[in-house]
């Protein structure tokens, strides 16, 4: 899907939100039942999902945002701060538009794969511990080594796969870790 289709697609959401809203009001509908039938309906695989919360970190896949604006989308609907894992090929990406947001809201950045000089550079002035890891498990473990209490575990790469993976198969590896690392909390 292209950020355009995936602009469309959201902003068809926001608009079914709306109706929803004023019909509910002409209906009398309870805001609870309302807000629990839109979740619902919002939520596509990849993309903000929620995975898991451990030890009081919330972890989110949003693999589907393999380039900036998607990822900027994102940023904009997070208040909390945010353990960032992002990374792959950059496609020689412009990150400044990314930047106020990592600023206000990324404590640490774990840049996944390889080949991300681009990435690092980009944010090291925004972002005050920047890590490198070479796989998703890696990353998962950095991150929740990096998290505090209330914090988030973001996967939103920001780029492409460089490892010749689709959007589907990071997110399935990201969602495998952290049901790992919410296994190994359990014990």
């Amino acid at each position: 899907m292209t950020y355009f289709e995936e602009l469309t697609n959201t902003r068809q959401r926001q608009s079914n939100n709306m109706a929803a809203s004023i019909s509910s009001q002409i209906l009398q509908i309870r805001k609870e039942s309302i807000k629990q039938s839109l979740s619902d309906l919002n939520t596509i695989s990849h993309r903000q999902q929620y995975i898991a919360t451990i030890d009081g970190v919330m972890y989110y896949d949003d693999s589907r945002a393999e380039n900036v604006n998607a990822t900027w989308f994102t940023f904009q609907n997070i208040v909390k701060p945010v353990v960032w894992i992002a990374g792959g090929d950059d496609n020689m990406a412009d990150f400044r538009d990314l930047k106020p947001e990592v600023k206000k809201k990324v404590r640490a950045l774990v840049c996944i794969g390889e080949g991300n000089a681009r990435l690092k550079k980009a944010f090291v002035k925004e972002v005050d511990e920047v890590y490198e890891a070479a796989n998703m498990e890696e990353a998962v473990k950095t991150a929740a080594l990096l998290a505090a209490s209330d914090d988030i575990v973001l996967f939103s790469p920001a780029c492409k796969s460089a490892m010749g993976e689709d959007f589907a198969q990071r997110g399935d590896s990201f969602i495998d870790n952290v049901k790992r690392l919410q296994n190994e909390h359990r014990q």
